[in-house]
């Protein structure tokens, strides 16, 4: 049968277009998978070429991050040795009671009373109302430590307006809410001042500061 095609195929007025329909055919049959196999290549290597032109961006602008990386990190050190917590406090207490032989007052009273809490935003006032109450899933992520401090001394006017500056040039993270001067028994030269201060620190929910 296949000797009787042949035959009739080489005796075929048509048998050239035949074969070389054939041959198309045949050569169609192999080249496709190859065009498909370029096509996806190319594909591929478009795609690595883009992800490589965002590397070298990436890397162009990567010097520019670490300026800010660490130009962050050294602003967020300083906030933390502004800030009063737990481990502070006997650093504070001393320093006050220092300043305050410094002036040339008399300490009478200085007490420290356990940090309230409350979250903390990020427009919101230390000194401010504590916002309401929100939903535990969008709750802030930091908590503000109010420690207060309530200082009381006898001194001159000018002994008690040195310490009243010495404090004022501290730059911890505080708050006067309230000062009282007036005058004692002892006389009219001798002035007791009455202090309320605040200090802040900010602590993570439930974790440290």
């Amino acid at each position: 049968m296949v000797r009787d095609l042949a035959e009739r195929l080489a005796a075929s007025r048509h048998r050239w277009l035949i074969v070389t329909g054939v041959s198309f055919v045949i050569a169609l049959a192999t080249a496709l998978p190859q065009v498909d196999y370029l096509i996806a290549g190319r594909s591929e290597r478009e795609a690595l070429e883009r992800e490589l032109e965002m590397a070298q961006a990436t890397a162009k602008r990567l010097p520019a991050y670490e300026k800010t990386v660490a130009e962050k990190s050294g602003e967020l050190e300083r906030l933390r040795q502004r800030s009063v917590g737990e481990e502070q406090l006997a650093t504070l207490r001393s320093w006050l009671v220092n300043a305050a032989r410094q002036s040339g007052c008399q300490v009478r009273r200085i007490d420290l009373s356990p940090a309230s809490t409350r979250p903390w935003n990020e427009k919101d006032s230390p000194i401010g109302p504590a916002p309401a109450d929100v939903a535990k899933d969008t709750a802030p992520p930091f908590q503000l430590q109010t420690r207060t401090v309530t200082f009381s001394v006898t001194g001159s006017t000018a002994e008690v307006v040195a310490l009243l500056k010495t404090i004022d040039a501290d730059n911890r993270l505080k708050h006067a809410n309230t000062v009282e001067l007036k005058p004692t028994n002892r006389g009219a030269n001798e002035l007791q001042l009455d202090l309320t201060l605040w200090y802040f620190a900010l602590a993570r929910s439930g974790g440290v500061a």
